[in-house]
């Protein structure tokens, strides 16, 4: 049988909690004692119960945050949220929302800031782009509480790790099917957002294929929207009015039934007969319609839903198991949805 918990701490002159601690890295230790505890265990190879701990669990409540900006993604994001909070309905796991306005990194910045005075024992976030916002999860990363990034990722070492769509794989795959569906060169306008890493990593992406692979056509303008119904209305119909060559959209962002819109309303305006190719992302509803019309010509679905599902089930099996996740990035592959494939 092998070493207890017990035995390690009287071999350290401290108590079991103290052991607990540095086994789980929270505060509360000396430097000092948390390496004369950790040469300890690594001597005589201490190993924790996962199935006694998950017990324990079942017992002592625990509260996971989730902070979503207020997006099209996120009802999908957090479907798969729920999904596994009824799975582990058995454990004292409180599961709270966060959410805020689609662009308000100061307001994102404040919820995140106040978790670390929440007691939390960890969080799933999909981040605002914002040095602020980096900053605040960098401070709760500081205090040893494991963060989960989803879907939109962020150059931060020591995160428990990122879950979402391989964004630079995505810009590229539009290229493509746009390239494929216009079958000459394309003047293309694209709608971004400057909200979400991801949008610009799609957006950087896209423009690279295009230069490199699609010479012949050539991107004629890009718009900034602020990603609300009427921004993205109003800006696609200045757009296509100031650049009236354009015959294909890559939209990276959300609002895509708004932006149609616009190009419709576009088209009656000035009896155009030319439908251009939009390429935009995920399978919500409205964009499956969009698509079987032949308004969208191709959808890119990152799997929302999943990436919800496998981001909280990794954090709340290192919570209840103690079982590390075996990448620090889980990227879900694009899938290609058109007409014929819905």
């Amino acid at each position: 049988m092998g070493i207890t918990l017990q035995q390690i701490a009287d071999l350290a002159g401290t108590t079991k909690s103290t052991v607990d601690k540095v086994i789980h890295n929270r505060p509360g230790v000396s430097e000092k004692k948390r390496q004369e505890i950790k040469k300890l265990l690594e001597e005589y190879g201490y190993e924790a119960n996962p199935l006694a701990k998950a017990l324990n669990y079942q017992k002592r409540k625990m509260k996971v945050a989730v902070v979503l900006p207020n997006i099209s993604a996120a009802p999908d994001i957090k479907k798969g949220f729920e999904i596994v909070r009824q799975d582990f309905q058995s454990f004292n796991i409180q599961v709270e929302y966060h959410e805020v306005g689609s662009s308000d990194a100061e307001a994102q910045t404040e919820c995140i800031r106040k978790l670390a005075q929440d007691n939390v024992s960890g969080a799933v976030i999909l981040p605002i782009r914002s040095e602020s916002v980096t900053q605040a999860i960098q401070e709760l990363l500081d205090k040893k509480i494991p963060v989960v990034i989803v879907n939109s990722e962020l150059s931060l070492d020591n995160i428990f790790c990122y879950v979402g769509q391989n964004m630079l794989q995505s810009g590229s795959v539009a290229a493509r099917m746009l390239d494929l569906f216009r079958k000459k060169p394309a003047n293309i306008g694209i709608i971004s957002c400057h909200n979400m890493l991801s949008h610009e990593q799609r957006e950087r992406s896209f423009i690279d294929s295009v230069e490199q692979k699609y010479p012949e056509s050539r991107i004629c303008t890009t718009r900034y929207i602020e990603e609300t119904p009427e921004d993205a209305y109003r800006q696609t119909l200045e757009m296509l009015r100031e650049a009236p060559a354009i015959d294909s959209i890559f939209i990276t962002c959300g609002c895509v039934t708004d932006i149609c819109r616009a190009i419709q309303d576009y088209r009656t305006e000035t009896d155009s007969l030319v439908q251009p190719v939009v390429i935009c992302y995920e399978k919500y509803p409205e964009i499956i319609k969009l698509v079987k019309s032949g308004e969208v010509a191709c959808t890119l679905n990152g799997g929302l839903t999943k990436q919800g599902r496998f981001s909280m089930r990794v954090l709340f099996e290192y919570l209840v198991y103690d079982r590390n996740p075996e990448k620090k990035r889980y990227y879900f592959n694009n899938k290609i949805l058109i007409r014929e494939n819905l």
